[in-house]
């Protein structure tokens, strides 16, 4: 694993995401250890105690993003699903997932995870919902490790696994003692993924209720009833509410046929939203995030899965949903800044890690993503928020940082001598598969 470095990021325009710091329009940021120790005011000449630094001088500075739904497992699909009959995302899923191997769940976590950084995303919520043994839940978990971010692995079944059939709460159980935190390195938690009264009868689901919240596990779930039923106008929320399904340890994916009485329910019971706006706008509809924001839902933001097919570029998912929404609804509710918000502070809300993440505060892990300001799309700019949003790129990131590690460098991977390139080899493992 990487090391550490010691770090400080000189002369930066930070954009904190944290309300007592604001944006600091030339400031420096100290980490040491992997934690921030230090923001403030840019001093020139100043002593950096040991630390690697970093002239930021022309960039923006902001909290690595964080995604809170994504299937890392099917990263290698990519390129195979397709808008051609008989290639898209559910067939060829379901067709080639019994056929993935140990070392095909590695590197396809690894592909994802290495587009994330990428993209200056540094935290991933797995949702991994083709776990056909402990082996394959303890590949996506050295992964996820391997690649130096942080996130959270949710356990879930095997892929189009029977109604009757519940999630391996045996392994579930056993997973915190094969992986004990001093093996996690304070950046991986673990989550459960289940079903739910719509896929799965009250047998399974009440047991994997049960068996998650004895476990004090979070619970993700998909509700997307749009999928598989024609005319739907109900994500059947309420229902959910009444079986005491819903609650704060609870995060519903997509829900993008929500209505009022479902959006109710979910702000009552401070059941979270995660939203995957691209492949939801493929698929299924018009992700409902301007109503879920006014009814106080709290949202997140995520990719869902590369095989749909879509990209890590988080700056050009936002300039599309921004766009969307201002033109779904004319509402004044979501914004650059609140979308940027939403992708990094908020998400990790969702995930109950923003004391340690979210924002770029003395105390917290360095997750950080720099991005030049003066390249041509940038400039000539007014609110740097509303530039990153309207006009800027991938290309534009030139550092990231996770946990104290440099990930990206001049807008290049880091990877350590001798490790093997997760893009080549994911390329190899997805031919074998085919």
């Amino acid at each position: 694993m990487r090391q550490r470095h010691d770090l400080l990021i000189a002369g930066t325009y930070l954009i904190s995401m944290d309300p007592d710091i604001a944006d600091v329009p030339c400031a420096d940021v100290l980490v040491r250890s992997g934690e921030i120790v230090e923001v403030g005011p840019h001093l020139p000449g100043r002593e950096a105690g040991g630390a690697q630094v970093l002239d930021a001088a022309g960039t923006v500075t902001l909290p690595g993003f964080v995604d809170t739904h994504w299937h890392l497992w099917n990263s290698l699909l990519r390129g195979t699903v397709g808008d051609r009959p008989g290639r898209d995302y559910f067939t060829v899923k379901r067709a080639l997932a019994p056929h993935f191997e140990l070392g095909d769940f590695y590197w396809a976590a690894r592909l994802g995870l290495a587009e994330a950084a990428s993209g200056g995303i540094t935290t991933v919520h797995n949702f991994d919902h083709n776990v056909r043994g402990p082996q394959d839940a303890d590949a996506n978990i050295q992964a996820h490790l391997d690649s130096g971010l942080r996130g959270r692995f949710s356990y879930g079944p095997p892929d189009s696994a029977p109604a009757d059939s519940a999630n391996d709460l045996d392994d579930l159980a056993r997973l915190r003692e094969r992986w004990p935190e001093d093996h996690l390195d304070g950046r991986l938690d673990f989550g459960v993924a289940l079903r739910g009264p719509y896929r799965t009868p009250p047998e399974v689901y009440e047991r994997e209720w049960r068996t998650a919240r004895a476990l004090g596990m979070p619970i993700t779930m998909h509700c997307d009833r749009c999928l598989r039923e024609e005319g739907c106008r109900s994500c059947g929320l309420t229902r959910l509410e009444e079986l005491g399904l819903l609650g704060r340890d609870v995060q519903v994916i997509h829900a993008v046929h929500a209505g009022e009485q479902d959006i109710e329910a979910l702000a009552r019971t401070g059941t979270r939203v995660s939203l995957s706006p691209m492949t939801e706008m493929r698929t299924m509809g018009f992700p409902l995030l301007t109503e879920l924001l006014d009814a106080g839902v709290q949202v997140s933001l995520s990719l869902d899965t590369l095989a749909m097919p879509t990209s890590a570029d988080i700056l050009g998912h936002l300039r599309a949903i921004v766009s969307v929404e201002a033109a779904r609804t004319g509402s004044g509710t979501v914004t650059p800044r609140r979308l940027l918000r939403l992708a990094t502070l908020d998400g990790a809300r969702d995930l109950g890690i923003e004391d340690r993440v979210g924002s770029v505060t003395p105390g917290k892990r360095a997750d950080l993503v720099i991005l030049r300001s003066t390249d041509v799309n940038l400039v000539p700019s007014g609110d740097p928020a509303e530039a990153l949003v309207y006009t800027g790129q991938i290309d534009n990131i030139d550092t990231v940082v996770a946990d104290g590690r440099l990930l990206k460098r001049h807008g290049r991977p880091v990877l350590d001598d001798g490790e093997d390139d997760p893009v080549t080899m994911a390329a190899a493992r997805r031919d074998a598969l085919l």
